[in-house]
This record gives structure tokens, C-alpha cells and sequence, in this order.
């Protein structure tokens, strides 16, 4: 009878290491190297991630603290994407899409709280984390996500004008990949435009 609560303790014990080791998240998304996480999607335990954001969801007592938890589990999937570029590339986007996901929960305004604060500071070290992994990925819709995320970065009116010129030059070399259909090539032409007329107000350019 007692071996019947052995999965419940293994569960247990699985969310208090995960809760141990990820307490200092907030503090480490400061120093730009990141590093990588050591359970993402290839991984048959990641479900106990799942587990444990939905419970720290379930008990933020304020909005702040749902904040904070969102710019949280967005850093967790960005060291997931960048953990993945050794073993799964093809996991990068379904990664990705809820690293935005995260992103977008969290408020975009130029009201210099705190949250806005939190995002000037750091959005700039996820494009150059986000780059990093581009120039590591082969996988040709890990790289289409990768782009769509500096998208969705840029478009933010929290993240300096200074932080979009690389991804606008990005853009713009990509344009004329060969590795990349028409379509692609042309969606990628005007962002790199849209990129770069965003910069004219502070004078930078290509």
C-alpha cells in the first residue's frame, strides 16, 4: 500500500528541485549570457515545468507578481530555445511561439514603470541571445521563428531604438538569402524597411 504514493512524492520532490534551482531567475536575467536550460522539450520530465509555471500562475497573489512570472517563463524559454540548437532544432519554434506568447501578456507602454524599466534593460539582451541562436540554427523554421520573435521584439515601444539596428541589418542581409522562397524574401524586405524608417526619429540607420 505505501508504494502506491511513490509517483505522488517523485512529482513532489521533481517540483521542489525545478522551484530550487529557478528562485534566482528574475536576478540572473541581468547578465547577458543566459545560459541554457537543462530540461526543454525534448525532454520526457517537461511536463513538470508545465506543472509547476501553472501553480506559480495559480498563486501569484497580485498583478506584479503575474507580471514578473510572465518575463519569468519568457527567459525560461529563451534559455530552452538556446539548449535545443544542440538537440532538437526542429522544437526551436513550437518553443518560440510560447516565449512571444509569454511576452505579450506582459504590458508595452513608455510609462517608465516598473515593468517598462524591466523590459528596457532586458529586451536588448534577448535579441542578442536570439541572434546567437540564429547563427547556431540550420533548421530552416527554427530560423523563420527566430526571425518572427526579433519581430515581435522590435514592434515593442519599451525596447531602445538603439537595439533594433542589428536586427534591421539582419533583416536586410536575409532579404537577399538564397536559402529563402520569394515570399520570404519579400516579407523580410519590408520589415527590414519597416525596421529601419522606426529608427529616423534618434538618426540611426543602415
Amino acid at each position: 500500500m505505501r508504494y502506491a504514493n511513490y509517483p505522488f512524492v517523485i512529482v513532489l520532490s521533481a517540483l521542489f528541485f525545478l522551484t530550487f534551482c529557478g528562485r534566482n531567475a528574475l536576478a540572473q536575467t541581468y547578465i547577458p549570457d543566459i545560459g541554457q536550460s537543462q530540461l526543454d522539450l525534448s525532454s520526457p520530465f517537461y511536463f513538470l515545468k508545465g506543472v509547476r509555471e501553472y501553480l506559480e500562475l495559480k498563486f501569484a497573489q497580485t498583478y506584479r507578481v503575474t507580471i514578473l512570472k510572465q518575463f519569468e517563463f519568457a527567459i525560461r524559454r529563451l534559455r530552452e530555445a538556446k539548449a535545443l540548437t544542440t538537440k532538437r532544432q526542429d522544437l526551436i519554434q513550437v518553443t518560440l511561439e510560447r516565449y512571444i506568447a509569454h511576452l505579450n501578456r506582459i504590458p508595452d507602454s513608455r510609462k517608465n514603470d516598473e515593468f517598462e524599466i524591466l523590459m528596457r534593460n532586458n529586451l536588448p539582451i534577448h535579441l542578442e541571445v536570439l541572434a546567437q541562436i540564429y547563427d547556431s540554427t540550420s533548421n530552416l523554421k527554427a530560423k523563420m521563428a527566430l526571425r518572427s520573435a526579433m519581430n515581435r521584439i522590435i514592434r515593442r515601444t519599451d525596447l531602445p531604438l538603439e537595439a533594433k539596428v542589428p536586427v534591421c541589418r539582419l533583416f536586410s542581409k536575409e532579404a537577399s538569402s538564397s536559402a529563402l522562397n520569394q515570399a520570404e524574401q519579400t516579407v523580410l524586405s519590408q520589415r527590414a524597411q519597416k525596421c529601419f524608417e522606426s529608427l529616423n526619429p534618434s538618426g540611426f540607420g543602415n
